[in-house]
C-alpha cells in the first residue's frame, strides 16, 4: 500500500482514499494492525527498474518521517531487488539513485510513501547528456572552465524549486565537456561564474557566465534533453566581468550548526530562475556572491541552528546593473508551527467489531502552502511550504518550519473501515480579566493562515470508525464505448450534511467503467459519474478546498438531478453499485 501526499496548495484537512489496488500491495497480516504502539520491525521491499530493465547496484534510501534518524541505504542486486530490513512501524520515503540514471518527473503534485511490510517499484530512466566544446573567439579552447546544465523546466513545464536541479562538469585540455545524468526537460547551459554554489576554483569563477551560444541568460538558447538523449551545445566564451553582491545576515548563533545558508535567484517574467547559493558563518561577518550578471534577483538566508527549529529571512528583491551591490542586510526569523492531536472515535455498531483500527505510527499529518495567496507583486519563493507528521503514542503531532502563508492539511491514514470525521481547533477568549473561554472553529471550511513565527496549537483532528466502501460499475449502452475522462463524484443528500466539505469524493472510473472509493462517513449520497473537461476538479482534496466552494456546489446540484441515492451502513462493503451512462457527454442518472 502506498501512501500519496498531494501537493495542494491551500488549507482544507481531507483524508486519503485508498482504492483496491492500494490495498492489495500490503503485505501485513491483520493480526499485526490492530491497534497504536506496534513495536514489531519488518521490511521493505522492491525492484528498481528502467525501460522494463533491473537496474542493478542502485543506491536505495529509506527515510522515516517518524523519527530525526538516519536513513537507511541498501543496493540492489542483479535483478534490480532490494530489501530494507529492521524498520521500525511507519511511513517511509523510498528512493533510488544510480550513476548515469534519473526517476521521471510526473504530472502529479503527489508524493508516494510506503508502511513497511509494502512491496515497491521503482522506475528510473537513463539520463540526458549536454556534451560540446567552450572555445575563445580565436577558436582557442577554454581549459577548466565550469560548465553548468541548470534546468528551467521539466518535462510537464513545471519549474524546479531547488539548486540541485543543475549539474556541471570542467572542460579538458582540448575545451570539451561532458554532463550526464540529466533528466530530461529544458535546459540553459553556460560556462564560468560560480555556478550554484558560490565557491571559486579558478580564474574563470569571477566573470559573468556565458550562456550558450554565446550571450546573456536573456538571450540563452534553451535546450531540451529526453530520456537518453545526448545534445551537442557548444559555447563562444565572452569573458564578460561579473559583479559582486555582497551583505549580512542576522540570525542567533550556534556554535555547533554555524553555518547560515544564502540563496540568489535570478528572476526571468518575475519568477524565479537560475539560482546559486553561497555560506556565512554565523560568528562570521558577512556573505558575497561573485561573477553576477545584470538583472533583478530575489535573495534571501535560511539557518537550522540545530534545535529543530529553522530561521528564514523575507526575499529581498534587487537589482544589478553595471555595478556591485553591497549592505545588504537579511535577518531570519523563526519559522511557525501548527501542532494538534489525532482522535480516534471507535464505533458501538456490531458490523465495525473486530475491525482493525489505525495505527499512529502509519498515519501521516501533511501541510502545504498555498501560493496563489502570495501578493501579485511580491515574488515568492517555494521555501519551507510544506511539512509532514506522524503522531506520537499519545496522537500528538507538531508541523514545522512553515513560512508565511495559507495552508491546506492533509491526513492519510489505512485503516479501511475509519474516515475522517472532523477538524477543529480550539482557541481560548478572554471574556474578562478573570475568565476566558474556549471558543472550537470548524477549520476544514477556511483557510488557515500562518505568520512568522506563529506556534499555533490546539488542533483536533479525529478519525471515526464505522467507514464505509463503495464499489461498482458504470453501464454504458451496446452501442455505446466509455468515454474516457470520466470520473465519479460522491456528495452527501442530508441538507444538513450538504456544506460539510469531509463528505464530498471523487475518483476516476477506470478503462472497464469501475470505480471504488473508500473511507466513507455512513450516511446518505447522491452518486454522480460524469465526463469531466479541462479545469474541472477531479480529487477529493482539491474539491474540498475553500477556493472550490462554487465547484462543490455545481456538482451537488448535478448529482441532485441525477437523483442516483445510496445509503451506506456503518463498516458496509456495497459493492454492486450500478450507474447507467447515457449520454457520452453527460452525467450518469439513476432510480
Amino acid at each position: 500500500m502506498t501512501l500519496k501526499v498531494s501537493i495542494v496548495f491551500s488549507f482544507v484537512l481531507t483524508a486519503t482514499i485508498l482504492g483496491p489496488h492500494a490495498r492489495a500491495q500490503s503485505t501485513q497480516k491483520p493480526a499485526e494492525e490492530v491497534g497504536p504502539g506496534s513495536t514489531k520491525l519488518g521490511s521493505i521491499t522492491g525492484r528498481v527498474l528502467a525501460d522494463g530493465q533491473p537496474v542493478n547496484n542502485a543506491s536505495i534510501t529509506a527515510t522515516s518521517l517518524n523519527s530525526t534518524g538516519q536513513s537507511r541505504a541498501v543496493p540492489t542486486n542483479d535483478a534490480g531487488d532490494f530489501e530494507v530490513k529492521g524498520l521500525e512501524p511507519g511511513v517511509y520515503r523510498i528512493r533510488a539513485a544510480a550513476p548515469g540514471y534519473v526517476s521521471p518527473s510526473t504530472d502529479s503534485d503527489e508524493e508516494t510513501y510506503y508502511r513497511v511490510g509494502d512491496p515497491v517499484r521503482l522506475t528510473m530512466t537513463r539520463g540526458g547528456v549536454i556534451t560540446g566544446k567552450v572555445l575563445r573567439a580565436e577558436d582557442e579552447p577554454v581549459v577548466a572552465i565550469r560548465v553548468r546544465a541548470t534546468m528551467i523546466r521539466d518535462m510537464n513545464g513545471k519549474s524546479p524549486t531547488t539548486v540541485e536541479a543543475s549539474l556541471d562538469e570542467l572542460t579538458d585540455d582540448r575545451g570539451i565537456y561532458r554532463i550526464y545524468g540529466l533528466a530530461p526537460g529544458r535546459y540553459v547551459v553556460f560556462a564560468g561564474g560560480r555556478g550554484s554554489r558560490g565557491f571559486g576554483t579558478n580564474a574563470y569563477d569571477n566573470d559573468a557566465p556565458t550562456y550558450s551560444p554565446s550571450s546573456t541568460r536573456d538571450t540563452a538558447a534553451e535546450i531540451s534533453v529526453g530520456s537518453g538523449e545526448e545534445k551537442a551545445v557548444d559555447i563562444r566564451y565572452r569573458g564578460d566581468v561579473g559583479h559582486a553582491v555582497s551583505g549580512t545576515v542576522i540570525a542567533p548563533t550556534n556554535p555547533n550548526a554555524p553555518w547560515i545558508s544564502i540563496n540568489l535567484a535570478r528572476l526571468i517574467e518575475a519568477a524565479p530562475d537560475v539560482r546559486m547559493s553561497t555560506y556565512q558563518n554565523a560568528g562570521g561577518k558577512g556573505f558575497e556572491f561573485y561573477g553576477v550578471t545584470d538583472g533583478e534577483y530575489l535573495v534571501w538566508a535560511q539557518y537550522a541552528p540545530g534545535s529543530g527549529e529553522t530561521f528564514v529571512s523575507e526575499p529581498r528583491r534587487i537589482t544589478v546593473k553595471g555595478a556591485d551591490v553591497t549592505g545588504i542586510e537579511l535577518t531570519a526569523k523563526p519559522l511557525a508551527t501548527v501542532g494538534g492531536e489525532l482522535v480516534l472515535e471507535p464505533s458501538t455498531a456490531e458490523a465495525c467489531k473486530e475491525k482493525r483500527r489505525p495505527l499512529f505510527d502509519e498515519t501521516l499529518v501533511a501541510i502545504q502552502r498555498n501560493p496563489k495567496a502570495a501578493p501579485k507583486d511580491q515574488p515568492q519563493v517555494p521555501l519551507y511550504g510544506a511539512a509532514q507528521a506522524s503522531p506520537d503514542k499519545t496522537g500528538s503531532f507538531v508541523l514545522r518550519n512553515l513560512a508565511v502563508g495559507q495552508y491546506s492539511l492533509e491526513v492519510r491514514f489505512f485503516a479501511r473501515y475509519w474516515y475522517l470525521r472532523s477538524i477543529t481547533q480550539r482557541t481560548a477568549t478572554a471574556t474578562s480579566k478573570e475568565a476566558t473561554n474556549s471558543q472550537t472553529t470548524d477549520v476544514a471550511r477556511t483557510w488557515f493562515t500562518l505568520k512568522s513565527g506563529d506556534r499555533v496549537t490546539g488542533l483536533k483532528v479525529t478519525l471515526a470508525e464505522g467507514a464505509a466502501s463503495l464499489a461498482g460499475q458504470i453501464t454504458v449502452p451496446p452501442d455505446q464505448k466509455l468515454p474516457p475522462q470520466m470520473f465519479i463524484y460522491l456528495v452527501p443528500a442530508e441538507k444538513e450534511r450538504s456544506d460539510d466539505v469531509l463528505r464530498f469524493f471523487a475518483a476516476q472510473v477506470e478503462a472497464d467503467g469501475s470505480f471504488a472509493l473508500d473511507h466513507l462517513p455512513p450516511g446518505h449520497y447522491w452518486s454522480l459519474a460524469k465526463v469531466t473537461s479541462e479545469g474541472e476538479l477531479t480529487s477529493t482534496a482539491k474539491l474540498r478546498l475553500p477556493g472550490s466552494a462554487e465547484a462543490r456546489l455545481k456538482i451537488r446540484r448535478e448529482a441532485e438531478a441525477a437523483k442516483f441515492e445510496v445509503e451506506l451502513k456503518p463498516c458496509q462493503n456495497a459493492s454492486d453499485h450500478k450507474l447507467p451512462l447515457k449520454s457520452p457527454v453527460g452525467t450518469a442518472t439513476g432510480r
